[in-house]
């Protein structure tokens, strides 16, 4: 189809959704300072999801075409992994005419013929722009033109630009399939690609961001819901483009201001309506967009994020995740799953379009930290709940700590720092915590747990008034702080000596009579005893 220009233009974006991750950017692979573990795990976890070179859903029983092509954006994006990735072209090209861009309706043509029918317009257009990235003969590949085929879809009126699918179905074409439209269309020189980035352009609205859902009126008209992630895929997209118009480049400049405001505190990115909270869908796909852009920082952060929702367990803290090394979780209720359970069939398909986007933002991830080292009370109350800080931790990496019985993996924030809780059991021990590193390092700490204990208090009954009254207190622990009152006030404090033992004297009161003496611990409620004495004439 024709189409009428309205404005020069660029290419764009996709949902977390759709997790359709292309990186056509500057690779981040060689940034200095970074640690390239998290990357690689995740990308050679991500390879040996592949069966033939497709991602089979186990839960549903059916190869994932477009799962797969994700799969081959980010190891693509990543670089290093061009044998997997000529694989999976190979094994979803001759999928691609029956089924998924070429639809899998057919309808009875007279006089005696079935003939295929529904052309997906966003399907066609991903596999457009994979064929580009990966190198493919678009006109042969898919076993008919995607060039054209793609070309039949965008409209003439009264929407020119917009690309529409022909199903029974209905059209559920948004900003996702149009981004990859104007991005394919301008790599093949078609002339409908101004007409597609004119369109893209106009779902931008004066805040920066790009909505989802696709109108034929401009944002300030209709402003659409925020999308951060149709935001992403629309500056990745418009900056792939090698002669960018001022269009173009405002656009982008626009989008990048905005999204660099929607990063949380931890370094997490949400997605748009429906996905409220930080994940790994959209903190990937942000991040490795504004790295990409020269945004190091909060590339670092995101990547910071992601490798805290990563599996890489330590073998001093193994999980049921200890075999699925490089997978990254969605989020944290998704990861501890994953270490009670393991990725079962149900969530596979969640882990598997995390990881992929997720790939080229890890690559930010950063290396160099101080010594480890673990820091808490050395004395505690049985029954309390104890926060023990670590620092010397590689920024997002997990440590594994030891105590009490138990394991815990803590990550480590960006600043190379995590805490971590321990319930202190009741009685009176010493508990040692460790702290120990993928390096091997290994830092403890021991905290004395004081429980309940009755002190004994020892006075003479009976004691002239205005005397010196000897006390002796016991049951202590040594050096614990002790507090003497008599009749509720006040009359000395100290510390216990190596045996556990405070002596001291105060005056007996004027007062005849009998007078409590109450001798106090460290933990006035759970730590105490009493005595009595009489003062006499």
């Amino acid at each position: 189809m024709s189409n009428t220009p309205r404005r020069l233009g660029a290419l764009v974006a996709s949902s977390a959704l759709a997790l359709s991750g292309l990186t056509l950017l500057a690779s981040p692979a060689e940034a200095v300072g970074t640690d390239p573990r998290p990357v690689a795990i995740g990308a050679t976890w991500l390879e040996g999801q592949l069966t033939g070179g497709l991602m089979h859903n186990d839960q549903f029983d059916f190869d994932d075409v477009g799962l797969t092509l994700d799969a081959g954006f980010g190891l693509a994006a990543v670089g290093g992994h061009a044998a997997t990735v000529a694989t999976i072209a190979e094994a979803v090209g001759p999928l691609l005419d029956d089924g998924y861009a070429q639809g899998d309706e057919y309808e009875f043509v007279e006089p005696f013929d079935f003939v295929q029918r529904g052309y997906y317009a966003a399907q066609t257009a991903k596999a457009l722009v994979f064929a580009q990235v990966t190198g493919q003969d678009t006109g042969t590949w898919a076993g008919f033109d995607l060039v054209t085929a793609l070309e039949d879809r965008v409209s003439d009126a009264p929407s020119p630009g917009r690309i529409v699918s022909d199903s029974s179905y209905g059209d559920f074409t948004n900003t996702v399939g149009q981004a990859y439209a104007a991005r394919g269309l301008a790599e093949a020189g078609s002339e409908d690609a101004a007409a597609a980035t004119a369109y893209l352009l106009d779902q931008q609205c004066a805040a920066g961001f790009f909505r989802i859902e696709l109108s034929d009126q401009t944002c300030d008209q209709d402003a659409g819901d925020p999308d951060p992630d149709a935001t992403a895929y629309a500056v990745q997209q418009l900056s792939a483009i090698a002669s960018p118009s001022e269009d173009v480049t405002a656009a982008v400049a626009a989008a990048v201001a905005w999204l660099l405001g929607q990063q949380r505190a931890d370094g997490g990115f949400a997605g748009g309506s429906g996905a409220g909270a930080a994940n790994g869908n959209s903190t990937g796909l942000i991040g490795s967009v504004l790295g990409a852009l020269g945004e190091t920082a909060a590339a670092t952060k995101a990547a910071v994020w992601l490798r805290s929702h990563q599996a890489d367990e330590l073998s001093s803290c193994p999980s049921d995740l200890s075999e699925e090394t490089g997978a990254v979780g969605y989020d944290a209720a998704t990861l501890a799953a994953g270490r009670a359970n393991g990725i079962t069939v149900a969530q596979q398909d969640k882990w598997r379009r995390t990881t992929a986007p997720a790939l080229a933002a890890l690559a930010y991830a950063p290396s160099a930290t101080p010594a480890l080292k673990i820091t808490g009370p050395s004395i505690a109350k049985g029954g309390s709940l104890v926060i023990y800080r670590i620092s010397g931790v590689v920024p997002g990496d997990t440590v594994c700590v030891s105590g009490l019985g138990r394991l815990k993996p803590v990550a480590g924030g960006a600043d190379g720092t995590g805490r971590v809780a321990f319930t202190m059991p009741n009685g009176t021990w010493t508990r040692t915590i460790v702290v120990r590193d993928r390096a091997g390092a290994n830092v403890g700490i021991r905290t004395m747990v004081l429980g309940r204990k009755t002190l004994t208090v020892e006075a003479p009954y009976g004691v002239k008034r205005g005397a010196l009254v000897p006390v002796r207190v016991s049951g202590l622990y040594p050096g614990e702080s002790v507090r003497i009152t008599l009749d509720g006030v006040k009359v000395r404090t100290g510390y216990a000596n190596t045996r556990g033992v405070f002596a001291s004297s105060f005056r007996a009161p004027r007062t005849l009579g009998k007078h409590v003496i109450r001798a106090y611990g460290k933990y006035a409620d759970i730590r105490k005893g009493y005595d009595i004495i009489k003062v006499v004439p």
